[in-house]
């Protein structure tokens, strides 16, 4: 078929993927303190057993991973910053079953998010990171 014959573009992939999470990091974390209100995620954090640090914790995160992401700045290092925080989010959401409009929310999109913050690591930035190798 000609039309699924092309040369594979890694730099673009890594783009699309990279400023993907990225986005959608940087938007959950601003997210929490100007739509969500502090004080109702850190009462979320406390009811489901975690310390009050761990709310503050994981929004500067994953705000500054996030842009960090966007922006392809030492983009293998913000996936390990926010790998901890997208399994915690994962693990969570484990109980409540595959299926994220399940009551609670499913773990299939947290582990998409995983799935991609682990590929964006083994990949790198890419050519259109701010800092790049290549």
């Amino acid at each position: 078929m000609k039309v699924l014959n092309f040369k594979p573009n890694m730099d673009w992939a890594s783009l699309l993927l990279r400023v993907s999470l990225g986005g959608m990091d940087f938007l959950r974390g601003i997210g929490r303190p100007l739509v969500v209100g502090m004080e109702d995620v850190i009462s979320g954090f406390v009811a489901k057993g975690f310390p009050i640090w761990t709310a503050y914790a994981s929004t500067i995160i994953e705000i500054i991973g996030g842009i960090m992401l966007l922006l392809g700045t030492y983009t293998r290092f913000a996936c390990l910053l926010l790998l901890p925080v997208s399994v915690g989010i994962l693990v969570y959401h484990l109980p409540h079953g595959w299926v994220f409009h399940n009551a609670g929310g499913g773990w299939e999109y947290p582990q998409l998010i995983v799935v991609g913050l682990l590929a964006t690591f083994m990949m790198g930035g890419g050519r259109f990171a701010v800092i790049s190798r290549k």
